[in-house]
């Protein structure tokens, strides 16, 4: 593979990644990779991609306790607001050591931060219901190996596999209605809950690909097992007493197809597609474990949900398509067309999302590559409904509407060969 090949497949990928990132299904935001596998000699890259969603509600109403309050919040003592906004940016940091321990088989540590959800309506609408604030942050330590062989006179085979190290948080905050949660609250006045849970866990990936490196060419497909979290922690605010939960969670599995060719002298093109089992999440249910609460409280049963995230998630799908052009022996460009089907039912407001970005990687020695990418991208509109979950009430749920919305990235990232 030629150096000013290797440059262009460096910037089309980085473009590839920073479009995905902006904003994919489900709560992901990167994923392991075994790109840099495919590239000679002992390297380190490090980056950051931060992304910015411009989720905005508007006409939010259908909430009964809105109604129960006669229209007035409790909090700021005026007409609940109708319009809110709901995502918050966030940067994704990565980081990945390859070395080759043989002319065939390299490995790679490399650290993720694979999921996270941050939103946040504030205290002016009924959504503080729902949710005030939601973070979930994680993180991913993981090895990955690459062995090829031959397979005829300029191609190979590779067998790709990986292990990881898993942690993840979760935090949330919502107002409570007086009374609520019946039947154990009703003498409660309003007030807010928190929620603070976390778990590590492992996981695996196991593929293959086939190669031709004189051509560009590129095929491959990995498998990524789901990561079981039983998570633990605590619900204050609720009652006057803290309340230790437990909840079963997942990060689903997920399989990707990358294939990239040349396809004249200086350009490649490339594209891939992604399918991740999001509809394995529904409710995330968080379940007391006390059995000794103390005073008019102990009649709440170990095992009784105390609260919960209802997901209801679709499958997602991924597919990104894009080409790149070697400029000159230093610079290279790419761009990218990204589709990604939104994982709402109807609960949230991930709708599809389509992202164009740009990227150049600039090389001014056999050593160093430095590398920049952007990404513009558009949310549909829709409408988002919890006032029933699973077919049943559900009495601090609303309805709200949202127009299409921008969202934006900006990558960075270095790579230095030794």
């Amino acid at each position: 593979m030629t150096r000013g090949t290797t440059k262009l497949i460096g910037a089309a990928l980085i473009v590839a990644g920073t479009a995905a990132t902006a904003q994919a299904g489900g709560m992901e935001r990167s994923s392991q990779d075994f790109d840099i596998l495919f590239e000679p000699g002992t390297r380190i890259e490090s980056g950051v991609t931060y992304v910015k969603p411009e989720r905005k509600l508007k006409n939010i109403r259908g909430s009964v306790v809105g109604a129960k309050t006669g229209g007035i919040n409790p909090i700021t003592r005026r007409p609940y607001e109708t319009e809110t906004g709901e995502a918050r940016g966030y940067a994704v940091p990565k980081f990945s050591a390859k070395v080759d321990l043989t002319d065939d088989l390299a490995c790679a540590a490399q650290y993720r931060e694979p999921i996270g959800i941050h939103s946040d309506v504030g205290t002016n609408t009924v959504e503080m219901y729902t949710s005030i604030e939601q973070k979930i942050t994680s993180r991913d330590y993981g090895l990955n190996c690459s062995y090829r062989f031959a397979a005829g006179e300029k191609g190979f085979i590779r067998i790709l596999g990986g292990v990881s190290y898993q942690e993840v948080e979760g935090y949330q905050s919502r107002y409570l209605p007086a009374g609520f949660p019946l039947p154990f609250g009703a003498s409660l006045p309003f007030r807010t809950g928190y929620l603070n849970v976390e778990d590590k866990g492992y996981g695996w990936r196991l593929g293959a690909a086939y190669e031709i490196p004189e051509y560009a060419l590129r095929a491959s497909v990995v498998y990524q097992s789901k990561v079981k979290y039983d998570l633990e922690g605590t619900v204050t605010g609720l009652f006057p007493i803290t309340i230790p939960v437990v909840g079963e969670a997942e990060v689903p599995d997920s399989v990707e197809f990358k294939f990239q060719t040349g396809i004249a002298p200086n350009w490649l093109a490339f594209g891939s597609v992604k399918w991740t089992h999001w509809s394995n999440q529904d409710s995330i249910e968080f379940l007391n474990t006390s059995a000794n609460l103390p005073g008019p409280f102990g009649a709440i049963p170990v095992g009784a949900r105390i609260t919960g995230l209802d997901l209801y998630y679709r499958d997602g799908w991924t597919v990104t398509g894009g080409v790149g052009h070697k400029l000159n022996d230093q610079w290279s460009v790419a761009s990218s067309l990204t589709w990604d089907r939104g994982t709402s039912t109807g609960l949230q407001s991930q709708t599809d999302t389509w992202t164009l970005g740009l990227g150049t990687t600039y090389s001014p020695n056999e050593r160093i590559e430095i590398r920049v990418a952007g990404a513009v991208g558009l949310l549909t509109s829709g409408t988002k409904d919890n006032t029933f979950i699973g077919g049943k009430p559900n009495p601090t749920g609303s309805i709200a509407d949202f127009d299409d919305d921008f969202v934006g990235a900006l990558s960075v990232s270095a790579k230095l060969k030794f």
